[in-house]
């Protein structure tokens, strides 16, 4: 990476991802080619972590945790600034403060399987 890209910048990464296998007739010869979006949230001279998962601190039941991963440099591809909320005007926030009337995910009614 020849510039550097500031910390907590939203980031697109290409990248090379290390391949386990296990009981194959054939070896596997390649990395697996793999793409993330995320946070930026520290670099050194050999590594990125990006975070692509993280919790909204002013939500009422946050944990305060995220997720994310730690990539190589020298298995990085390409790696692209996005800048979402400066060009576009988009937010990765809700505006909806009222969490009650939130949408779930799972909606009980609509279970496939229901608990016995």
């Amino acid at each position: 990476m020849d510039v550097a890209i500031p910390e907590g910048s939203v980031v697109y990464i290409r990248y090379l991802d290390h391949v386990l296998y296990k009981n194959t007739p054939n070896v596997v010869k390649e990395a697996a080619e793999r793409e993330t979006v995320g946070w930026l949230t520290h670099e050194n001279d050999k590594l990125l972590c990006i975070e692509n998962d993280r919790t909204i601190e002013k939500l009422p039941y946050s944990s305060g945790s995220g997720s994310g991963l730690v990539l190589l440099k020298s298995c990085i591809l390409e790696i692209r600034v996005l800048r979402l909320q400066k060009e576009s005007g988009w937010s990765l926030i809700s505006r909806n403060t009222d969490f009650r009337s939130a949408e779930s995910a799972l909606q009980t009614t609509k279970r496939k399987i229901q608990p016995q």
